[in-house]
Formats: C-alpha cells, sequence, structure tokens
C-alpha cells in the first residue's frame, strides 16, 4: 500500500503532469485555430503536381508507428526489473527530491505525449501543404485520441510505486 508522504509526491507529480498534458492537448486546438486564419480559400505551398496523396499515406503510416511505438515503449519501461540501473532522466529529477517511480513515470508520460503530439503535427504539415481541412481534422482527432488514451493515470504511478518497493524489498 502506499504510504502518505508517497501519496502527497503522487499527487504533486501527477497534477504537474495534468498540466503538461492540458497544454498539449490546446496546442492541438491551436494547430487548428492557425490553419482556419487563411481562411477557406488557402491552397498551401505545394504545386499541383505536389503528391499530397503520397504524403498523406506515409504520415498515417508514421502516425500509426508513432502510437504503437508509444504504447510498447510505455508498457515496457513501467515495468520494474529488479537489478537495472536508472536512466539518467530519473536519476536528474531523484536529485530534484522527486521519488524514482515519479521521475521515471514523467519521463514516459512525456514520451508517449510527444510521440501522440507528432501525429497531429503531421496533419498540420499536410494541411500547409495543401492537404485540406479533412486531412487536418483526420490527423488531430487521431492524435487527441491518442493523447487521451496515454494521459496520465494515478493508478500506474500507484502501481509503479508498489512496484519499486517490492523491487527494493526483493534487492536487501
Amino acid at each position: 500500500m502506499v504510504e502518505a508522504q508517497e501519496r502527497d509526491a503522487i499527487d504533486k507529480g501527477v497534477k504537474t503532469l495534468w498540466v503538461i498534458w492540458a497544454a498539449m492537448l490546446v496546442s492541438l486546438l491551436m494547430y487548428v485555430f492557425i490553419c482556419h486564419q487563411p481562411g477557406i480559400g488557402f491552397k498551401g505551398v505545394g504545386g499541383t503536381d505536389f503528391p499530397i496523396g503520397l504524403l498523406r499515406n506515409i504520415f498515417f503510416g508514421a502516425g500509426a508507428a508513432a502510437w504503437f511505438m508509444a504504447y510498447f515503449m510505455r508498457r515496457s519501461m513501467l515495468s520494474v526489473r529488479a537489478g537495472i540501473s536508472k536512466p539518467k532522466p530519473v536519476e536528474r529529477m531523484v536529485k530534484w527530491d522527486a521519488p524514482p517511480y515519479i521521475a521515471k513515470y514523467a519521463t514516459v508520460v512525456i514520451v508517449s505525449l510527444a510521440l501522440s503530439e507528432s501525429i497531429g503535427i503531421y496533419g498540420f504539415v499536410l494541411f500547409l501543404l495543401g492537404g485540406g481541412f479533412k486531412t487536418l481534422y483526420t490527423f488531430i482527432g487521431i492524435s487527441a485520441l491518442a493523447m487521451v488514451f496515454y494521459r496520465p493515470k494515478r493508478e500506474e504511478v500507484e502501481r509503479l510505486a508498489t512496484a519499486y518497493k517490492q523491487a527494493g524489498e526483493k534487492s536487501r
């Protein structure tokens, strides 16, 4: 079970991650707002012979790869194995008086959110190249869905804290 001091650290860490999550979600809305500024007549910087369909397919593949990479990276990094040293970001955050499980979870969440937001950026780039609003909304929607799927979850942090505690007891 999680102690009171650990619960406070978890609350603080999760609140920070929720602020980051909200800021990244707002940035997706900003992409849509920016794209609506030039107006409906915006044709993009790509010429008439620009292969927008091919680029759209490539970006869909890259977006799917980013989604799955975030999923598997998140799954593998949230497992705790005894006898493995802490990664550098975890060591740096431990120096800031954050528990190692909070530091590890923050790293995992921020990377998975960044990969999720990259999908929206693909749509933004395609729109600027002349892909249209339908393409923009599709990519932004997929990105927002991924960001909701990979949002910070208190239960995951508590599971990670319990796993760290158990791994520490086994190594003694």
